[in-house]
């Protein structure tokens, strides 16, 4: 954590890992991402702040797509500048995450974050890729999705996969932490590839839910039950 200039908190993430692992498990999250075609990363410190730019970049797709995720404000070679994500709005206390700090009720958790999974796919064209209880934070009034590193484009090769494996470990969660009652991982995954189809058309309800042919994404996945 930091300070910005007219005093609130601000966080900074700083890459610095060198690692063979680190670099084997982010290569196969940037190939194929077409807005690194044509980069040539030739070492690590390349690739750390490639990475670094990445996330940043991502942070911005899905924030201006309406998904609840720290403010993106800068960034620097291995340095990443961001929104501070405080518990309660307390000054310095990091919000827990959710496998920590379980959200009060936990079958309208689970819509918003389907919400907010939609929401970067048709609005923002990203999916998180890496989407599980150790990156959704609880600040004890709503939830906010961190870490975007690995997060790819809707043209990614691996789009499909990486999409189904968020949903699957999103239900996996909410259904084996709180016993609710979670969508069909791959009947939710075909809706939201059918509706991607016609996303020009994509508005919001009063609720944040994008309507598309005037349907929510919860009134379609019903209607499959």
């Amino acid at each position: 954590m930091a300070k910005a200039p007219d005093g609130t908190d601000i966080a900074l993430k700083i890459f610095y890992t060198s690692t063979a692992q680190f670099i084997r498990g982010r290569y196969k999250y940037l190939l194929g991402d077409p807005r690194f075609t044509g980069v040539r990363i030739t070492n690590t410190r390349k690739l750390i702040e490639y990475w670094c730019r990445k996330e940043f970049s991502n942070l911005g797709d899905a924030y201006n797509a309406g998904v609840r995720v720290p403010k993106p404000i800068t960034f620097n070679r291995n340095i990443l500048v961001m929104e501070f994500i405080s518990y309660k709005g307390i000054s310095g206390i990091p919000a827990p995450l959710i496998k920590d700090e379980p959200p009060e009720n936990p079958a309208a958790a689970y819509l918003t974050i389907i919400k907010y999974v939609e929401r970067a796919f048709i609005l923002g064209k990203i999916i998180h890729a890496d989407l599980s209880e150790f990156n959704i934070v609880n600040t004890g009034n709503e939830l906010v999705i961190i870490d975007w590193g690995s997060a790819v484009k809707a043209n990614h090769p691996n789009a499909t996969e990486f999409l189904l494996r968020d949903i699957e470990n999103v239900n996996r969660y909410f259904s084996r932490e709180f016993r609710i009652e979670v969508f069909n991982s791959k009947v939710l995954l075909n809706t939201l590839l059918r509706r991607y189809e016609h996303r020009d058309k994509a508005m919001s309800d009063d609720d944040d839910w994008l309507l598309i042919n005037g349907k929510r994404l919860i009134d379609e996945l019903s209607a499959n039950n």
